[in-house]
């Protein structure tokens, strides 16, 4: 078994919670789609996936970028966290719209 010096394995340990989450809520998005677009499942499953998949070809090249034009990694994690936080913003300014209009669109009664 190879000798890991105590930082190595607690970043594994971070490594490993962290992917268990991202998983986590990446299974919860999917299954919130039927839910809430119950006709429009296949268009809004391919659009989720699609932003998926291009997020993790932006944030590599975000971070190639910025180690290239500035020497470290910091520009592209800020940009990347900028983007989250405007994320954030936008949903909380959408969900008292979006939990009001729930139940209309699945058919629940509220």
């Amino acid at each position: 078994m190879m000798q890991l010096p105590a930082m190595g394995w607690l970043a594994v340990a971070l490594f490993s919670v962290g992917t268990r989450r991202l998983g986590m809520r990446n299974g919860a998005v999917f299954q919130l789609l039927p839910q809430r677009f119950r006709n429009e499942v296949g268009v809004m499953t391919g659009l989720v996936g699609f932003a998926g998949g291009l997020g993790g070809f932006f944030l590599a090249k975000a971070l190639a970028t910025s180690k290239g034009m500035t020497g470290g990694f910091m520009a592209g994690f800020l940009f990347f966290s900028l983007r989250a936080l405007l994320g954030v913003a936008g949903l909380s300014l959408l969900k008292n719209r979006w939990r009001t209009t729930w139940g209309a669109v699945s058919g629940a009664r509220i």
